[in-house]
């Protein structure tokens, strides 16, 4: 599988951006460009990325994590990660974005959870 797929959808006050396929240096403005209007479009930017079907990601995806992270909290929001394969999460791990961005099984969790947090 080759290419990005990238949806959205609202879910509890929450904007869920779905990812499929593979999130590299190729794609990497794909999803970059569509996390940037979504974040833009709510205050505070409430923003659940599941990454249930990507297979693959980059040091270049990571980036875009990054910066999207670092968005939602200029707009008083969170960005929260939906990752339940662990190659992908593992890497999540040792570039030390799950210290800053939090990671859960199902989007149902990272709602839920959500909710739970006042502060990160």
């Amino acid at each position: 599988m080759d290419g990005l797929r990238v949806t959205s959808r609202r879910h509890e006050g929450w904007t869920v951006v779905e990812v499929s396929g593979e999130l590299d240096g190729a794609t990497r403005n794909q999803l970059g460009d569509h996390l940037e209007e979504v974040i833009a479009a709510h205050t505070p930017a409430q923003v659940v990325l599941d990454m249930t079907g990507l297979d693959f990601c980059d040091a270049s995806g990571l980036s875009v994590l990054a910066a999207a992270h670092h968005a939602t909290k200029d707009r008083q929001g969170q960005l929260r990660l939906v990752c339940p394969q662990q190659r992908i999460r593992r890497l999540l791990q040792i570039t030390e974005l799950t210290d800053v961005m939090p990671v859960f099984d199902t989007v149902a969790q990272a709602t839920a959870a959500a909710h739970n947090f006042a502060h990160e």
